[in-house]
């Protein structure tokens, strides 16, 4: 039973930690416009005439009446219009009910307003309610959905601390908030404790903790906790299974995945087209075409439609294996099947054409998905502009570049490396640095993609020096040199005959903790025996082998 004594209120809110205010009215709703409205507004312009017609009756209706209102607002996240509202039936000395208080705090919570929903709170007080779960739970949603999650655990230990008690909902929010914020340790914590408080764990709060260890693919935790949901008889759900499938998926446990679709029907729960989907995309992505289409035939057999999603992982998956043809053929069964094709369908078909040197192909699709009113995006236009730049048409992968900025599309880093590597490959150097200067005046940072590209135009091109000096400022600019940095320096000073700076530059790369790889290897052992230098070149060879870089 919760205690309307004052001064515990008091010590239970007034804690430093969050600082609850006194009641303080809320800004006019001009100055709550810092998020913007979602875009509904007849919906709102009908709840306000509704709202104030109400006001004006004779007899004012009972508080419910306006709850319903401003319920529905706050669901449909007008919150800035439901604390209008609110403010209304304040002026008019309307005195709200805890539900009302309720939604006013849930609306604080959606607008970021921790602050105003504790002045909400001090106002529950003040008019002698007592909060329920509702208020508690919402403004622990509230906590973690600003990214307080801290703050939110400990306003649950203080506040159960005096008494005041949670329900299951209030912790599967508490445990939901933990594990989207990547505290999924604190999350298994509450899920361990909150027996003692007489909350037994259900199969929603398993389910957010497994979803948060599958996505880092922490699969075997969460198997355990499968196991340990069985032990007490919590039947698993649809997303138990979803989840566990998308874990080993990602894990690359692919067998493992195919033997739980099957355990799904002997326990009588019926795998959905996520399910499908999931597994057929997990397939897809490590080439497994022939697995995947007899998921799909399964999936059939089973009355489940594929859609979007399950045509667009097996287009990918053919892409992937280079049988583009068939992907296409895919493509086309969409259209028959009257499956809507979207911007991530025709961007996979693109992939595929430029990476098949089927660039006309590519070009085609994309003039296609303008007819067809779909907005290409950057994905799109880097694709593009990558298959036209490998295919040493630069002139028109720069004509892309400037549609892509009238059209509104932005540029990334992606989008310059492949074009300065189609500037490097027609040896256009001055037209690459260029280029390259233009990335940095746009905001665009290079990555060691970027580097990797200069470095290696610039050695090619007889621009050692240059090549050098990015090199020697890479860790100035915050980007440490890869495998793949180290290979090309070296061979651009075996090039030169620069092997005394090759050699120091091999000692640095292990120094650096950048084992050297084959590549590393056979440049310098080449340059050496081109050199006479047979005896280094030979106990090179030697080390190679003792790494294993090298079958005898």
């Amino acid at each position: 039973m919760l205690s309307s004594s004052t001064s515990r209120i008091s010590l239970i809110f007034r804690y430093s930690l969050l600082q609850i205010p006194n009641f303080v009215s809320f800004p006019s709703s001009s100055s709550l416009h810092s998020h913007s409205e979602p875009p509904s507004l007849r919906q709102v312009d009908e709840a306000v005439d509704s709202f104030t017609r109400m006001l004006s009756m004779r007899h004012t209706p009972p508080i419910i009446q306006f709850n319903k209102i401003l319920g529905s607002l706050s669901k449909t996240k007008h919150f800035h219009a439901a604390v209008s509202l609110f403010q209304q039936l304040q002026a008019r000395g309307i005195a709200p009910s805890i539900v009302t208080l309720n939604i006013l705090i849930n609306c604080c919570c959606g607008m970021g307003r921790m602050t105003l929903a504790f002045s909400v709170l001090a106002k529950i007080f003040r008019m002698d309610y007592q909060p329920d779960t509702v208020t508690l739970t919402t403004i622990l949603k509230g906590l973690y959905l600003c990214s307080s999650v801290e703050k939110a655990v400990r306003f649950h230990d203080r506040v159960l601390a005096h008494g005041f008690q949670f329900n299951q909902v209030t912790y599967g929010t508490l445990i939901t908030g933990l594990c989207k914020t990547g505290h999924i340790s604190a999350a298994i914590q509450v899920l361990r404790k909150i027996p003692r408080h007489g909350i037994v764990p259900n199969v929603f709060m398993y389910n957010a903790i497994i979803d948060s260890l599958c996505k880092v693919t922490l699969v075997s935790q969460a198997f355990h906790l499968y196991s340990e949901m069985l032990a007490k008889g919590i039947s698993p759900t649809v997303i138990t299974y979803n989840t566990l499938i998308y874990g080993l998926c990602l894990a690359g446990q692919l067998k493992e995945a195919i033997d739980l679709l099957s355990d799904m029907v002997p326990r009588n729960i019926t795998p959905n087209v996520y399910t499908y989907n999931t597994l057929i995309d997990g397939l897809c992505k490590e080439g497994k075409i022939k697995d995947a289409k007899s998921v799909l035939a399964v999936m059939a057999k089973r009355g489940v439609k594929p859609d979007l999603v399950t045509y667009n992982s097996l287009m990918d998956g053919y892409c992937l294996i280079n049988q583009v043809n068939k992907a296409k053929y895919v493509f086309n069964t969409m259209a028959q099947s009257r499956v809507s094709l979207d911007v991530q369908s025709y961007n996979i078909m693109i992939n595929g054409f430029c990476k098949s040197k089927m660039v006309d192909e590519a070009l085609n699709l994309f003039e296609e998905m303008r007819r067809k009113y779909l907005v290409p995006n950057t994905v799109t236009y880097s694709t593009l502009i990558d298959g036209l730049s490998k295919s040493k048409r630069i002139s028109c992968a720069l004509e892309l570049l400037v549609k892509m900025h009238e059209r509104g599309q932005p540029t990334n880093v992606v989008t310059y490396n492949s074009l300065l590597d189609g500037m490097f490959n027609i040896k256009r150097v001055d037209k690459a640095l260029m280029l390259f200067k233009e990335m940095k005046e746009s905001g665009i940072d290079p990555d060691i993609y970027t580097y990797n590209i200069l470095i290696d135009g610039l050695c090619k091109s007889g621009r050692l020096q240059n090549a050098k000096e990015i090199f020697q400022d890479l860790s100035i600019k915050g980007c440490s040199p890869d495998v793949r940095t180290y290979n090309i320096m070296i061979h651009g000073l075996c090039k030169e005959g620069l092997f005394e700076e090759a050699l120091a530059l091999l000692s640095e790369m292990e120094g650096n903790g950048r084992l050297p790889d084959a590549v590393t290897f056979e440049t310098v052992i080449r340059a050496l025996f081109e050199k006479d230098e047979n005896d280094m070149a030979e106990k090179l060879l030697r080390e190679m082998v003792v790494r294993g870089l090298l079958n005898c």
